[in-house]
């Protein structure tokens, strides 16, 4: 049982929130972008996936903006604010030095400039099931629970989530997808490269 559960974990961490083929981006990191909502200029200092696909985080002047790539134009221009370049990459299979018991392989879904520094946004957790009710064939009601303390190298700590749950058969599998459609916290870390490694195939 033990196994299976690892198993499950493991499929999990390295199953892609995209499906089978990554997205391309609207624009790229770094470059200068046209933000229509604000009708101002800025540039892309980070991207991340979400429930409505990539998002982007734009610096305008004092403001950082969260959009999406629908929202924004791109110049083909790059704003050379640091010259260091992300030592992993989007969609990139990864190594999380900190995962605990877990399985440690990991997915990149976003990368952020932070103060100057490359952080990566990778699941630190896997979801819980939890079920409620009688043990007949009915559906019953599942419950998703996570831990409430973050890896000390996430750069902000999270609200613990509020409780929810739906219906759902016996068959199926609540995801954390289905945890942020009602509402949930996202299980995201930001990290650095010092926290990763690269798979050794």
């Amino acid at each position: 049982m033990i196994n299976l559960v690892q198993t499950l974990e493991t499929c999990w961490y390295v199953s892609p929130p995209w499906g089978k083929e990554i997205p391309p981006l609207e624009v790229s990191l770094l470059e200068k972008v046209y933000v229509t909502t604000t009708k101002s200029f800025g540039y892309c200092c980070g991207v991340e996936w979400s429930a409505k696909g990539w998002s982007y985080e734009i610096v305008s002047g004092n403001d950082n903006l969260t959009v999406l790539g629908r929202e924004i134009i791109a110049t083909g221009n790059l704003q050379l604010v640091t010259k260091e370049k992300p030592v992993f990459h989007l969609g990139e299979l990864v190594e999380f030095r900190f995962h605990g018991d877990g399985p440690p392989a990991r997915i990149v879904q976003g990368i952020q400039l932070i103060c100057d520094s490359w952080f990566y946004c990778i699941e630190w957790m896997s979801p819980g099931i939890s079920e409620n009710g009688d043990a007949s064939g009915e559906e019953k009601m599942g419950q998703a629970s996570y831990p409430t303390d973050p890896p000390s190298t996430q750069t902000s700590t999270p609200k613990k989530p509020a409780p929810f749950s739906k219906p759902f058969p016996r068959d199926e599998l609540f995801t954390f997808r289905d945890a942020i459609a009602l509402g949930g916290t996202s299980p995201i870390a930001r990290v650095t490269d010092y926290d990763l490694e690269r798979v050794r195939l």
